[in-house]
């Protein structure tokens, strides 16, 4: 089996699954915020109940970002804890590249998938993916303006993430577009996840770290 761990936002989750994809069973936070004291509880849930079917967990995958600074952090640390001691691969999962998957499950198929997060005021991160799932723009951060993404409005384009609420209001000329808001799962992980441990496409554990979107900024102290 493969544990995989979504931390990327406010509500952590995590997800069992099978080699084929199939995810086996999915514990949800009951708290916001409390990535720390309540993620490694239930990866120890989920990893005595594959011990107690007779399964071995043979992978972590954990999101690579973007997304909460410390919900990543945690994520990471805690993936990489695991492979290290029993010794298994880390597979590194994109978070938007699975909103668009998931949109695309859901019904929401697409030429362009603009897929986001919230950041900070008038900003979101992003990535672009086209009906293959194909990287059209790869993970950044933006300002939105009323001009963003103005060479896709004659596209079918579909909206995903937590931020489609905040662009819709910054950039009127996109009101109509459809949009998938949906909160990432872990349970979005699962195939994708197999997939990658078939192909042997894993993530060094030693060097492993979340990609942010940007760099990390704490500010500057003043005495």
């Amino acid at each position: 089996m493969i544990l995989c761990i979504e931390t990327s936002g406010a509500t952590g989750s995590l997800a069992l699954a099978d080699m084929e994809g199939k995810c086996i069973r999915k514990l949800t936070a009951d708290s916001t915020n409390a990535h720390a004291e309540q993620i490694p509880l239930m990866a120890k849930e989920l990893m005595d109940f594959a011990s107690s079917t007779g399964e071995s967990i043979l992978a972590v995958a954990v999101n690579k970002g973007p997304g909460s600074y410390t919900g990543l952090r945690i994520g990471a640390s805690l993936a990489k804890g695991i492979c290290f001691g029993r010794k298994i691969p880390l597979i590194s999962c994109d978070g938007l590249e699975l909103m668009a998957r998931q949109a695309a499950i859901n019904g929401f198929e697409s030429d362009v998938y603009i897929c986001m997060l919230d950041a900070r005021r008038d900003e979101v991160f992003f990535a672009i993916y086209d009906a293959s799932f194909g990287v059209l723009e790869p993970l950044g951060s933006i300002i939105l303006t009323e001009d963003v993404w103005s060479e896709y409005r004659d596209r079918k384009v579909v909206f995903c993430g937590n931020a489609v609420g905040k662009m819709k209001g910054l950039i009127p000329a996109f009101i109509e577009y459809p949009e998938f808001t949906e909160i990432l799962d872990a349970g979005w992980f699962c195939s994708t996840a197999a997939a990658l441990y078939q192909r042997e496409e894993w993530a060094d554990v030693a060097y492993f770290e979340p990609d942010y979107g940007k760099a990390f900024y704490t500010g500057t102290f003043k005495k």
